[in-house]
């Protein structure tokens, strides 16, 4: 997993002893996580997580389903059952990593319908959860930087933006700016930690700035026009490399 790396995971099983069982597993693999990018050397911190537990689909519902990054979901409970919840949050979104844990072997064609990661048997294999666990985190990351998510930490929480409504990010002392089309808020990081997550639709003009390509309106020699109006400062050593993006990206676009 890359630096950065925060997730929200929801288990959701009838049974109480099990969503304990299985919230415990999860919290090791948490921990383990961490020491294990420290014993290796990767410049990775220590992973943040948050664990939620569900004992109905029901109650899962009463949130949105892009609450979460990784969804642990048993298939036979009492109400409705996880197939058909795991169908009707597929109908809404594909960002959702889906983890089926079941008792019967039954519904493995029903995990392919729905792109589950991962069927787990019950009673469930520690070292074989913390596996696809790992498969499911970095299936996550990837989703959030490719997709239209992105999570940053604001105030001790941690925030979700739209990647489709960033303008530009603004760098100043330790903290950035990240401008909005519905409003702006800062937060504290580096900013070749954010650069990593963007992803390939946001490219560096200036020492303090990165821009949003889908929102270029206009390049001049010395200015990124957005489509707001907002002028962008534009480094001439970085001229090429921007008006080249631009072209890039509206190539593809259209």
């Amino acid at each position: 997993m890359d630096v950065g790396m925060d997730l929200r995971i929801a288990i959701c099983d009838d049974e109480q002893h099990q969503r304990e069982y299985m919230e415990l597993l999860v919290a090791k693999w948490i921990k383990n996580s961490s020491l294990r990018a420290e014993s290796e050397g990767k410049p990775r911190p220590k992973l943040n997580a948050k664990i939620d537990c569900f004992e109905s689909a029901e109650q899962f519902k009463m949130l949105r389903e892009d609450a979460y990054d990784i969804l642990l979901l048993d298939i036979q409970m009492g109400g409705q059952d996880g197939v058909s919840l795991a169908r009707e949050l597929r109908a809404n979104s594909e960002n959702l990593v889906i983890i089926f844990v079941t008792g019967v072997p039954d519904f493995v064609q029903d995990g392919y319908d729905v792109s589950a990661l991962h069927y787990l048997m019950k009673p469930v294999d520690e070292n074989k959860l913390h596996t696809v666990l790992d498969r499911a985190a970095t299936q996550a990351l990837d989703k959030t930087r490719t997709g239209s998510k992105l999570l940053l930490p604001v105030d001790g929480d941690t925030v979700r933006v739209n990647l489709r409504d960033i303008l530009y990010i603004e760098s100043f002392a330790h903290y950035l700016e990240i401008v909005q089309t519905t409003g702006s808020i800062t937060v504290k990081m580096p900013a070749y930690k954010l650069e990593q997550q963007l992803g390939q639709g946001f490219i560096r003009c200036h020492r303090s700035y990165l821009v949003a390509l889908r929102h270029i309106s206009k390049i001049t020699k010395t200015d990124v026009v957005l489509d707001c109006g907002k002028a962008i400062p534009l480094s001439r050593r970085m001229y090429g490399a921007v008006t080249e993006a631009f072209m890039a990206y509206v190539s593809g676009a259209g």
